[in-house]
């Protein structure tokens, strides 16, 4: 038992020390595509019911950080703006399947092959829904203002998460960078304004520098800057942080458990495909919590087919997630959500094994830090600031959770 928990405790630091760098680069990622990436830009790409809309909407939702939570009022938000179903549904997919944080994660734990091939994967899955999408709901072209009339929103715009239970994300209202917008984008022309200002100012000369961009137009280059660490390290951190401790841990866990030759046989291996699909669907796990899970479970036998499967329905699905999107879209909308992502993850994962055992190559997982002086710098000084991100998130939740409490318990 006490060889058990060192072994355990010993796979978690180590997966720690080996994603902390790479975590801690994709939050900052987030925030920075959060503000450089126009929402107006974006939907004016998003309204047809064609390939193009699809192909958009997948490639913008595969660097987006969202979990399948929050991923849901993101798409009712597009789809009120004019945005066809197919792009809503492609989005819907890699937005929670893929992210920046999530990429650099796969990379730390499988290597740069396997950072390619699973955004590839999410994109072709988003892209085969949402053609299917296009094919089987054209009779129900209607306004799309008109979407959300099943019930839950009368009266009710809906928050980020209507659907998860009160202790899930504590998701945050999001502080717009410029009131009175929803869009947090900053134009390249303003970037340049503002930091031509920023300069100035350091300086002293002068006290207001006319570029052509009114200065009440736009806030300071300061503000940005913190708008875009808030964004990645508080409010993308609050949704994954705890969930991806729980995925390390569940991993660590599962690598210990299972046994060696438990799936060393071929009737095992191809009842791994609908085993990960009936694990993956109903389960919530963000995109950078499933990895570490993944990882695990391929360095214990696992095909990387298989192993894929996990980590495209893990994320883009769950219970509470296909719930919503049923009553936000329809009946049809939502199956073809959850059948589009069985069947496509399920043909690419086969593939990906016939490919990987057609050309005699093989997945390399990285369960263990670097041995490089350089690398464990880096690792070991990403790992003590993601400790210290996490129990400042962690006094934040508790200070969230306990507060509203102190009146109520003081009146009594």
């Amino acid at each position: 038992m006490l060889e058990g928990t060192f072994r355990f405790l010993d796979l978690f630091w180590a997966s720690f020390l080996l994603l902390a760098p790479m975590l801690l680069l994709g939050l900052f990622l987030a925030g920075v595509i959060h503000v450089l990436v126009s929402r107006s830009a974006i939907l004016r790409w998003l309204s047809g019911e064609n390939l193009r809309s699809v192909c958009a909407s997948a490639a913008v939702g595969v660097p987006v950080p969202l979990c399948s939570c929050s991923v849901v009022p993101v798409v009712r938000e597009m789809r009120r703006k004019g945005a066809s179903r197919s792009s809503c549904i492609s989005f819907l997919i890699t937005a929670p399947e893929t992210g920046a944080d999530s990429i650099l994660v796969t990379h730390a734990f499988f290597g740069f092959v396997a950072a390619i091939v699973r955004p590839v994967a999410s994109f072709v899955t988003a892209v085969v829904t949402g053609m299917l999408c296009i094919g089987l709901i054209r009779d129900e072209r209607h306004d799309p203002r008109h979407d959300d009339s099943h019930g839950e929103n009368h009266g009710h715009h809906g928050s980020e998460c209507d659907h998860c239970g009160p202790d899930d994300h504590h998701h945050h209202p999001h502080e717009p960078l410029m009131p009175g917008s929803n869009d947090c984008y900053v134009s390249p022309r303003q970037l340049k304004g503002m930091t031509v200002r920023g300069i100035r100012r350091m300086f002293r000369r002068g006290r207001r520098h006319r570029d052509g961009v009114p200065e009440t137009d736009v806030p300071s280059l300061g503000k940005v800057v913190r708008h875009v660490f808030r964004y990645g390290f508080v409010e993308v951190a609050d949704d994954i942080l705890f969930a991806l401790l729980g995925g390390i841990a569940l991993g660590g866990l599962l690598y210990i458990a299972v046994p060696e030759n438990l799936l060393s046989s071929e009737v095992a291996r191809w009842l791994s495909y609908p085993a990960m699909v009936v694990v993956g669907i109903p389960l919530y796990v963000c995109a950078s919590a499933s990895t570490p899970v993944a990882a695990a479970l391929v360095a214990k036998g696992l095909s990387p087919g298989a192993a894929l499967i996990l980590l495209m329905t893990g994320p883009a699905t769950n219970a509470g997630t296909i719930a919503v999107v049923v009553r936000q879209f329809g009946a049809r909308f939502g199956s073809i959500y959850v059948g589009g992502v069985i069947v496509t993850t399920t043909i690419l994962g086969i593939a990906i094994d016939a490919l990987l055992i057609a050309t005699g190559l093989t997945l390399p997982v990285s369960l263990a830090p670097s041995d490089s002086p350089a690398l464990q710098l880096l690792e070991w000084t990403g790992a003590f600031a993601l400790i210290g991100l996490i129990a400042w998130r962690l006094g934040a939740r508790i200070l969230r959770t306990s507060v509203p409490a102190l009146p109520a318990s003081s009146s009594g």
